[in-house]
C-alpha cells in the first residue's frame, strides 16, 4: 500500500465532505448506532449462501438503515437481498429473529445491489422500533459467487453465520448446513456490514472511538465490555440525561502514522482511514482517539526501520487529527497512551520507548489544541508485575495495574475498560463519576 504524504493527505480530508442522503425528518437526523471499520480480507469465493451477523446497538430510534462496504473489494460484489430483523431475546443465539421485526432492506427501491470495488452502498430506510441497546441482526444473501474482502477481524461475541441456501427470513438458521468463510479460522469476525443508522433527534450527539485494539476492545467478554461500550451503556441508561450515539472504530493492532504492509488485518494508518471511519460517519459530533500504543513499539524510526516512531512524528499525527476534526466542525478527545511497563513480549519496554510515551502524553495534556483529555494513562496504571528491563529502573516506571489488566500489562480487562468508559463518559457529558472498581 502505498503512503501518502502528510500534507497531500490532510489537503485530501480537508476538501472531501462527507456525502450523505439526507432524508431525516424535521428535528431528525440519521446518526450511526453501530458501526465498525473495515479491513481487507482475502478469503476464498463462495456462492449460493446467507450471511447472517448480529451488531449491538448504542442508541434508538424508529427506522433503520444499513451500509455495506466493497471498500477493498477488487471486484463489484453483488448482494441479492438484505433482510433486518431484531434478535430474539429469549435465547443465547444472537442470530435468531424475532420474526414480527423482520424487514426487506432496498436500496433505491431494488431488492438487489451491486457495489463497485472501493464503494459503500446506504440501504433505503425502513421503519422498524430499534431500541438503544438492542441486537440487530443483519441477513445477506448472495446468488453468485463472491469472494467477501471488507472484514472486520475481532469480535467479542459469535456474531456471525454462514449457512447454504437463501434463508434472509428465516426465523433461526440452526437447520441449516453451516458455511466456513475463512477456511480454518473459527473466530468470529464481521463481513460487508460497516454501519447501522437509526433516525433520531437531531440533538444526539454522534462518538466516534477511533483506535488500536485497547479501543477495539481485546480481552473485553463481550462488545458492551469494551471502554466505548462502557459509554454507550452509560449515555443510554433509562435515566440518562440525553442519549448518545456511540461506534467503536478501533483496529486492533492498527497504527497512527504507518501502515501495516504484510497485515492487511491490522488496517491502514490511523491518518489515512479517519476520513473514513470518523468524517464520514452519519450524524458525528464528537471523536475520542487512543493511538500511538504500536507506534511507539513498531512505528517508523529515524532511519527508516520498524523500530518505534519518534515522539515528533507521533504527536504531528493526533495534531493532524485534531485540526481535521475542528475543520469539520467535530469536537475531538486525545487519550493518554496507557503505561505497558510489565508487557513482557521482547522489544515492548525499553527506557527509550518509555520516554517516547511520556513525552506524548506531557504534550497530550499540556499543549495539544482538543477539546478534551481522556486521563487513561494515570486511571489505568497502578501496582503491577514489572517486566524485566523495567524491574531494573529506579524508580520503577508506572504500568498498567495487575487488577485492570487482560495480559501482561499491555490490554485492560472488564475492569480496566469500565474505568476507561466512565471516564470518558464523565468527561463526555461534563459528570464528576464514581469509579466503583478503580485500578489502585
Amino acid at each position: 500500500m502505498k503512503s501518502r504524504s502528510w500534507p497531500t493527505l490532510m489537503l485530501a480530508m480537508l476538501l472531501i465532505l462527507p456525502a450523505h442522503a439526507d432524508m431525516s425528518a424535521a428535528g431528525q437526523k440519521w446518526v450511526a448506532t453501530w458501526a465498525q471499520a473495515m479491513t481487507a480480507h482475502s478469503g476464498s469465493a463462495s456462492q449460493d449462501f446467507t450471511l447472517r451477523q448480529a451488531v449491538l446497538t448504542s442508541t434508538g430510534g424508529g427506522k433503520v438503515r444499513i451500509r455495506l462496504s466493497n471498500y477493498f473489494g477488487s471486484t463489484p460484489l453483488q448482494i441479492a437481498s438484505a433482510h433486518i430483523a431484531l434478535s430474539a431475546t429469549d435465547t443465547q443465539d444472537l442470530t435468531r429473529i424475532t420474526k414480527t421485526s423482520d424487514r426487506t432492506l432496498r436500496f433505491h427501491g431494488r431488492a438487489s445491489v451491486t457495489i463497485p470495488p472501493g464503494q459503500l452502498a446506504t440501504s433505503d430506510a425502513v421503519a422498524l422500533d430499534v431500541p438503544a441497546l438492542s441486537t440487530v441482526v443483519v441477513s445477506l444473501y448472495f446468488a453468485g459467487s463472491v469472494a467477501l474482502s471488507d472484514m472486520h477481524p475481532m469480535e467479542q461475541a459469535a456474531t456471525t453465520v454462514a449457512v447454504d441456501g437463501n434463508a434472509v427470513d428465516e426465523e433461526t438458521l440452526a437447520h441449516r448446513k453451516p458455511l466456513k468463510l475463512a477456511g480454518d479460522d473459527t473466530s468470529p469476525h464481521i463481513y460487508v456490514l460497516n454501519g447501522v443508522d437509526v433516525l433520531a433527534d437531531s440533538t444526539t450527539r454522534g462518538v466516534v472511538a477511533f483506535g488500536d485494539s485497547i479501543t477495539d476492545g481485546a480481552f473485553a467478554s463481550t462488545p458492551a465490555k469494551t471502554w466505548p461500550g462502557v459509554i454507550a451503556t452509560l449515555a443510554n441508561a433509562p435515566d440518562a440525561r440525553s442519549p448518545m450515539a456511540v461506534v467503536n472504530m478501533g483496529i486492533s493492532a492498527d497504527e497512527l502514522t504507518t501502515d501495516q504492509i504484510g497485515q492487511p488485518e491490522a488496517g491502514m494508518s490511523g491518518l489515512k482511514r479517519f476520513e473514513r471511519d470518523v468524517i464520514d460517519q452519519p450524524g458525528v459530533t464528537d471523536v475520542l482517539v487512543l493511538l500511538g500504543t504500536n507506534d511507539i513499539n513498531r512505528g517508523i524510526d529515524h532511519t527508516g526501520q520498524p523500530h518505534g516512531a519518534l515522539a515528533g512524528d507521533i504527536i504531528a499525527g493526533l495534531r493532524m487529527l485534531v485540526d481535521v476534526a475542528h475543520q469539520h466542525g467535530l469536537r475531538i478527545y486525545l487519550g493518554t497512551v496507557p503505561p505497558f511497563a510489565g508487557f513482557t513480549l521482547p522489544g515492548w519496554f525499553t527506557p527509550e520507548k518509555e520516554a517516547v510515551r511520556q513525552q506524548i502524553n506531557d504534550w497530550i495534556e499540556h499543549e495539544a489544541k482538543a477539546d478534551g483529555v481522556l486521563p487513561f494513562a494515570a486511571a489505568l496504571a497502578g501496582k503491577y508485575q514489572p517486566s524485566p528491563i523495567a524491574a531494573s529502573q529506579h524508580p520503577l516506571p508506572p504500568g498498567m495495574a495487575s487488577v485492570c489488566a487482560g495480559d501482561a500489562g499491555l490490554h485492560p480487562n472488564d475492569r480496566g475498560y469500565a474505568v476507561m468508559g466512565t471516564l470518558a463518559f464523565g468527561v463526555l457529558s461534563a459528570q464528576a463519576l464514581r469509579l466503583d472498581l478503580p485500578c489502585d
